[in-house]
């Protein structure tokens, strides 16, 4: 088997040797990624370096394209976890309010207990001069 196997030409090679159409004149279309593309004899070399940037450009919009899904992705996100927080936030706002009052009740508590404080002072000192009292009575009415 001594068959030597002819290379088959790449697709640029291919669009080079056999166009799709026929050329008029100065003028070959070939296929590209993005459509046909039509050339002539003095643009020729200068398209087919063009080709392998459309390529890149291809790429790069492709590229470009999936980096989009990506930030709308991303935004959906950042989006959600903002109305998350912001659920969060007016849910503590709320609770910083309640803590506020009932540390104000909490603050008059103090103030009503120290004032009840203070009353019961003053009673137990009345309360020590009427026994005082009480025990000088006694005293003269069984010594009187």
């Amino acid at each position: 088997m001594n068959t030597k196997r002819e290379m088959e030409p790449s697709s640029a090679a291919r669009c080079m040797t056999e166009p799709k159409h026929m050329p008029s004149g100065n003028q070959w279309i070939i296929e590209t990624p993005i459509g046909l593309r039509e050339l002539s004899d003095d643009t020729m070399d200068k398209d087919f370096s063009g080709f392998r940037d459309e390529r890149g450009n291809m790429r790069r919009l492709v590229n470009v394209e999936r980096e989009l899904r990506y930030m709308k992705e991303v935004m959906s996100s950042l989006m959600n976890k903002q109305d998350r927080l912001l659920m969060e936030d007016t849910a503590l706002k709320l609770r910083a309010t309640e803590c506020e009052k009932v540390s104000a009740i909490n603050q008059e508590l103090k103030e009503e207990i120290l004032e009840i404080r203070k009353q019961n002072d003053v009673l137990k000192t009345t309360c020590q001069n009427y026994e005082s009292s009480l025990k000088n009575l006694q005293d003269k009415v069984q010594h009187g």
